[in-house]
């Protein structure tokens, strides 16, 4: 699906999932070349910048939160790929799956380019505006994702190590989802600022430092996130580990406390001609009375060595 949006003579085309014949048509109404034209017929696996003559491609990455929109189990990478391609007056955004962000600016990028000043106005402003869009909307999803891991951690101090896990291995995914989308974009967004500036102006040269600033503080706070997740994950694997061994200590003390009893009691059954105490008078009592005064002995003994 191709729209296209037009802002005085600024043209933004925005395709999702285009065919190989939407492509070539864009590439010939653009003057787009053909090895650019080739990279977009499929996803690229790492974010990157070229320069040409008279337009900028810029492949960026975003992680797709899927704890923000409950669907914990996509399969698959939870990442957005957006291609772009800048010219003074047009830019392309071209991308696989429908991307929220995108969706929303289209319906309000006019009025986001009404606070720039005309005799300056160029595509550069328009990919200024879809960025800070699109970080701002990566903002949102770490917010939430903190927020999640705040819930883990209560949870955790509420007795519920066992839950917690599967929270966990879900939150760590998408921790390594925007790692791994967003670590790259520094290094591109530097070249950005070269490559833009040239191309779009020097005056420009601000608007591509704050994209990367504000990129600088999205990844800050991605990895305070991480370091929440490692202190959490620890505490939780501790918790669980004390647990189970809380358990196997109880299960251990109960063998030991029960095979004693198993082979007094199976002596009694040994088919032999003499057998002690069976005959007597309260035999059935007096070997009772033997049992739980071993019991209780082996309790007093595990008492006495603080083993529960």
């Amino acid at each position: 699906m191709i729209r296209q949006f037009k802002y005085r003579d600024i043209i933004w085309i925005d395709a999702t999932s285009p065919s190989k014949e939407e492509l070539a048509t864009l590439s010939s109404d653009f003057n787009i070349h053909s090895l650019v034209e080739n990279e977009l017929a499929e996803p690229s696996k790492r974010s990157h910048l070229d320069t040409y003559d008279n337009y900028l491609y810029l492949v960026l990455h975003f992680p797709a939160c899927r704890f923000c929109i409950g669907n914990k189990k996509t399969e698959g990478a939870g990442i957005e790929e957006v291609d772009f391609i800048v010219g003074k007056k047009f830019i392309i955004t071209i991308h696989y799956e429908p991307v929220q962000a995108l969706e929303e600016f289209g319906q309000i990028f006019e009025a986001n380019l009404q606070s720039v000043d005309d005799k300056k106005i160029h595509a550069g402003y328009l990919l200024f505006e879809i960025l800070i869009k699109m970080y701002r909307s990566l903002d949102t999803s770490l917010t939430f994702l903190g927020e999640e891991l705040k819930k883990a951690e209560e949870n955790i101090f509420a007795g519920k190590e066992k839950e917690m896990v599967f929270v966990i291995s879900d939150l760590n995914r998408e921790l390594l989802d925007c790692t791994w989308s967003i670590q790259p974009h520094e290094e591109v967004l530097h070249s950005l600022e070269v490559s833009g500036g040239n191309l779009l102006g020097n005056d420009f040269a601000f608007y591509l430092k704050r994209i990367t600033n504000i990129e600088r503080r999205i990844f800050a706070t991605l990895s305070n996130l991480q370091e929440m997740f490692k202190e959490l994950r620890i505490t939780n694997d501790s918790m669980l580990s004390i647990k189970t061994n809380e358990i196997m200590k109880v299960l251990t003390i109960m063998a030991f406390t029960t095979f004693p009893l198993t082979v007094f009691t199976s002596m009694f059954g040994m088919n032999t001609v003499y057998n002690p105490i069976l005959g007597r008078p309260y035999d059935f009592w007096i070997i009772v009375v033997i049992m739980l005064s071993a019991v209780a002995s082996m309790f007093i003994f595990f008492r006495y060595k603080r083993w529960f």
